[in-house]
């Protein structure tokens, strides 16, 4: 619209064609300086705009994936392992592999850990089954402290699932080394639930050099995709009481938005069958009482009294999102 304007006055004064076409070749060379600029400016702020875009989540992801381990699991070929604490049995000798190379996390950082620690995951249609050895030089010194359920109490091993793989929530199973379970849900940054309790199996014991632990995990216990291979988030630890040290499988970090974005991976989980999420763990109590014998008395006449308990836990699946923790005559020696 200016060149037409200026072609206007050419046909009136060519006196001032010449200082016209000045002014328009000025404006002409003005308005492209100010094109090529607003390329550079527009093609840079594309690029910033696609940086500040990418979802904050997805570029941790993406790291995670990269440094993590990936543990690839087995399905179970032979006998079920008898949760007894003893790694005797013989999918733990032949059936898929022990992974190590633990790293620390309390209180250095990234240091070796003071003992190794070894872990072994398999599967069948109903069932994880997690066997741990943590070896120790001094085994006389490992602490098996007793405690009550969801204590966190002595030396202890245990495992967290990210069965969705949402870095979200994770359903963590951890057994202390004289055998009390403590059960919870994990939310970022590091923060959890003892509220949530499974119904699940795990028991210890002592070797020459380690303390072990064995882990039967329903699979009805955990929330999971329908897809027909699984991918879960995976966490694996250990805690050794009188060093105060905490060693992961994975590499886990203070710094950063939350310890489910560290986790590694499990892999090779095929095939499960929909989960009817029904989980039942009956109990029985007998005791025996003795007193003196008191003729006449129909409470101590004949020096002793037998008595005795039943009741049970379940957990039940109402829906994909409704689940009814039942309790029946609790055990309050384990509530």
């Amino acid at each position: 619209m200016g060149y037409s304007y200026i072609f206007g006055l050419n046909n009136h004064n060519k006196s001032a064609i010449s200082v016209e076409m000045k002014l328009s070749v000025t404006f002409i060379q003005n308005l492209s300086f100010l094109f090529i600029s607003f390329l550079f400016t527009n093609d840079a702020f594309s690029i910033n705009s696609d940086v500040c875009d990418e979802n904050p989540q997805d570029t941790i992801t993406k790291k995670s994936s990269t440094k993590q381990p990936v543990y690839v699991t087995t399905r179970l070929v032979t006998a079920k392992p008898v949760i007894d604490g003893n790694l005797d049995d013989e999918c733990w000798k032949t059936t898929g592999v022990w992974a190590g190379d633990y790293h620390q996390y309390i209180p250095n950082e990234g240091a070796k850990p003071s003992y190794p620690t070894e872990m072994k995951i398999l599967y069948d249609d109903k069932f994880i089954y997690v066997a741990f050895r943590a070896f120790d030089g001094e085994p006389q010194k490992i602490q098996r402290l007793s405690g009550l359920r969801d204590e966190f109490v002595g030396d202890m091993m245990g495992v967290n699932f990210d069965s969705y793989h949402d870095h979200r929530t994770g359903f963590e199973f951890t057994i202390s080394a004289w055998g009390q379970k403590i059960d919870l849900v994990l939310f970022n940054p590091e923060n959890w639930d003892f509220n949530w309790n499974a119904v699940w199996k795990g028991k210890t014991g002592l070797e020459d050099s380690a303390w072990v632990a064995e882990l039967e995990i329903p699979l009805s216990q955990l929330r999971y995709s329908k897809e027909d291979e699984q991918v879960w988030g995976l966490h694996t630890w250990r805690w050794i009481n009188r060093y105060q040290e905490e060693s992961d499988w994975e590499i886990q970090s203070k710094t950063g938005p939350g310890m489910l974005y560290n986790f590694g991976e499990l892999q090779g989980i095929k095939g499960l069958k929909k989960s009817q999420r029904l989980e039942i763990m009956p109990y029985t109590l007998g005791d025996l009482k003795t007193m003196k014998k008191e003729p006449g008395n129909p409470f101590a006449h004949k020096g002793r009294a037998w008595g005795g308990n039943i009741g049970l836990d379940a957990k039940i699946g109402i829906s994909s999102n409704f689940t009814v923790d039942l309790t029946v005559n609790p055990d309050f020696g384990q509530v």
